[in-house]
């Protein structure tokens, strides 16, 4: 589930998956902020969601945790919604 899609998020195959998965407009801005910051995607996407895990308040908790009550695929949603947090900020 989560902890196994965010352990694999290091692996550029995964994080392409997870990518390929979201609007494409919001990729290519995952993209643009991870050659800002001159990192790859993966380790710019897999940085961002275990930054938002060590440091998001609980008010995004929360909000996650209604996301991925009604998802199909908690882990997916999981990430993909942290995903489209980080660029929005």
């Amino acid at each position: 589930m989560l902890g196994d899609l965010i352990a694999a998020m290091d692996q550029p195959e995964v994080v392409a998956d997870v990518l390929s998965t979201l609007d494409p407009e919001l990729a290519v801005k995952i993209a643009e902020r991870a050659a800002q910051t001159s990192m790859s995607v993966a380790d710019f996407s897999a940085g961002a969601v275990r930054a938002f895990l060590d440091e998001a308040y609980d008010d995004l908790w929360f909000q996650l945790l209604t996301v991925i009550r009604k998802s199909e695929d908690p882990g997916l949603s999981a990430v993909q919604t942290i995903l489209r947090w980080v660029v929005d900020v």
